[in-house]
């Protein structure tokens, strides 16, 4: 073949070895990035709010989990709303209300802060993988 490559059958089976171990390889340093990327979140959440005159109280109760599926991993952030959390309080912190509220920075800016950073981390990662 003109122009064409040689592959040597050995590198062949290395590379598509590799490559099957990859996702169970990279799983713990995604877990990472996304652990990460929601511990600076939620701080960042916590600075907003205890910044706040009126809504200090809520602060401790920003947290996050880890949510690890199949073939996916998240983390839900935000204030935890048990019966008498007071992080039952934070859609008034956040949105306001009747009689006021509003004040807290919209939980979406911190994760927009941390956007850049987290998908330079994952593209780190991943860029170990090519």
């Amino acid at each position: 073949m003109a122009g064409g490559f040689t592959v040597e059958g050995n590198g062949l089976r290395s590379l598509s070895s590799d490559l099957r171990a990859a996702p169970s390889a990279l799983a713990p340093k995604i877990n990472a990035v996304v652990f990460k990327g929601a511990l600076n979140i939620k701080k960042a959440m916590r600075e907003d709010m205890q910044a706040s005159r009126h809504f200090k109280g809520i602060t401790r109760a920003i947290d996050f989990d880890m949510i690890d599926e199949a073939n996916a991993v998240s983390a839900d952030i935000g204030p935890t709303t048990d019966p008498g959390s007071a992080g039952n309080l934070a859609n008034i912190a956040y949105f306001g209300g009747a009689r006021g509220g509003g004040t807290v920075r919209d939980p979406q800016a911190a994760l927009d802060d941390e956007a850049p950073k987290f998908e330079k981390a994952l593209g780190d990662v991943l860029g170990g993988l090519l």
